[in-house]
């Protein structure tokens, strides 16, 4: 199994998967912000991250995180059982669309645009959005982890938007800095982390 990675990208997703299921994987590195890459990801639009498996070949991370969960069944990371999984994928789709949408457009335009070219509305407006979603990422039930008492796939999509958020200076509470921090001090993030920033 092959994943194609890139530092600080959402391939950390994928990579942090893995390590969550205990399965054996090789990484390498894309080039994708290079001209003249050395390495090109094969997914059809460049980008990371992008997983070999034997014959399969899948692209887009919620994609191959699924994948991986329904091949490698046994944990509670993708559970079996339709309501709680149905609760799981419920986070997950706000984490990708309502939370991520308005985080990384004001990632992207601190990190991409130079400063004397990006729109101070536009900034205002992205920031609104990426606040008022970051808001509404709490557990409804003051359980220890997004979906329910265990840890799952959700956390892993919704602590690294909430990351982003944080880097773009949005102001999380105690609440969820310390969901951060119960995330991040895994073993299985701390390896993911390290393979995909090589």
């Amino acid at each position: 199994m092959l994943v194609y990675t890139y530092p600080k990208s959402r391939s950390l997703r994928v990579l942090w998967t893995l390590e969550e299921l205990g399965v054996d994987y090789d990484s390498i590195k894309a080039d994708i912000l290079c001209e003249t890459p050395t390495v090109m990801s094969p997914h059809p639009r460049g980008k990371v991250p992008f997983l070999v498996d034997g014959e399969v070949a899948i692209c887009e991370t919620l994609a191959i995180c699924t994948y991986l969960c329904e091949k490698y069944t046994g944990t509670s990371l993708y559970p079996v059982d339709p309501a709680y999984r149905a609760v799981v994928n419920s986070w997950i789709s706000f984490a990708l669309t309502d939370l991520e949408s308005p985080v990384w457009n004001l990632l992207r335009q601190l990190v991409f645009v130079p400063e004397d070219r990006r729109a101070a509305p536009l900034l205002d407006y992205f920031r609104a959005g990426a606040t008022q979603a970051v808001a509404m990422a709490t557990p409804e039930h003051h359980t220890p982890w997004i979906a329910g008492e265990e840890f799952t796939l959700a956390d892993i999509f919704m602590t690294h938007t909430l990351l982003w958020a944080k880097l773009c200076g949005i102001a999380l509470g105690e609440q969820r800095e310390d969901y951060l921090n119960r995330a991040f001090a895994r073993p299985a993030f701390l390896r993911a982390q390290q393979r995909n920033n090589q």
